[in-house]
This record gives structure tokens, C-alpha cells and sequence, in this order.
């Protein structure tokens, strides 16, 4: 018989990132994750329903980025390492696609970003420079 922890329950709903601020890891669908942060910019920035869409919209580019950015990345990361000596043809090559990604992609996030950010009011726009300075100052 297994031991029965009377204080499972009080530590597991008080575990180190509940109280110090610790990141909330969303492993699930993309698709939720961006959902919850419209959501939540929503609500911070007092967003329209323009605004929401201009956001969701910057926030799936990134994530097609991001996503661009890591693909094949751990297969390429072994067959480099994986070999007598290190490869630096092999490594420039890739690097050399994941800058031309960021390249690719960079006009489109740019625009992306330029739309929403321009969507703002003077409100608004002072409201996200608290929000980045904030967590700028809190992650330094």
C-alpha cells in the first residue's frame, strides 16, 4: 500500500510557480493558446473587435514563424553532432535557412505588427508600453 500524503492536495495547489509568478505552460492546441491571449490582451487594452482580429492575426504569424524557425531542428542538431568531427558546412547551411526564414517572414510580421499597433488609440498604445515595460523590468 502506498503511502497517503494528508498535505498532497495543499502542496500540489501551492507548487513554486503558484506563488512566485512562474510561467503557465500551454502545451495544448495553438490554436487555444492564441485564443487566451487575445483574451487576455483584450482585456488589458480594452481591444475592439478590429483590434482582436489585428492582433490574432500578428500573434499566428509569429507562431507560423516560430514554428518555421524549429522545424527539423532537433534531427538536424543530432546528425550535426553526431559525427566523428563537427560538420561547419553543414552547420552554416543551417543556419543559413533559419535567417532566410526570419527574412521570409519578416515583412508579414512587420505589416502584421504595424496594423495592430497603428489599430490603437493613444490610450491604448500607452496602456501596452506599461504592460511591456513592466515585464520587461520583471524578466531582466
Amino acid at each position: 500500500m502506498r503511502f497517503m500524503n494528508p498535505f498532497r492536495s495543499f502542496r500540489d495547489h501551492h507548487h513554486f510557480g503558484h506563488h512566485f509568478g512562474g510561467h503557465r505552460h500551454h502545451r495544448g492546441d495553438p490554436a487555444e493558446f492564441l485564443e487566451f491571449i487575445v483574451a487576455r490582451a483584450s482585456g488589458k487594452l480594452d481591444l475592439n473587435d478590429k483590434q482582436q482580429e489585428l492582433l490574432a492575426a500578428l500573434l499566428k504569424d509569429a507562431q507560423a514563424q516560430r514554428a518555421a524557425m524549429k522545424s527539423g531542428l532537433p534531427d538536424s542538431l543530432k546528425n550535426l553532432l553526431g559525427g566523428e568531427s563537427f560538420d561547419r558546412a553543414t552547420a552554416q547551411q543551417l543556419l543559413d535557412s533559419r535567417v532566410e526564414a526570419i527574412r521570409a517572414a519578416g515583412p508579414g510580421l512587420i505589416n502584421a505588427a504595424g496594423d495592430f499597433f497603428d489599430s490603437l488609440d493613444a490610450e491604448q498604445k500607452q496602456a501596452l508600453r506599461f504592460l511591456l515595460r513592466t515585464r520587461s523590468r520583471r524578466f531582466s
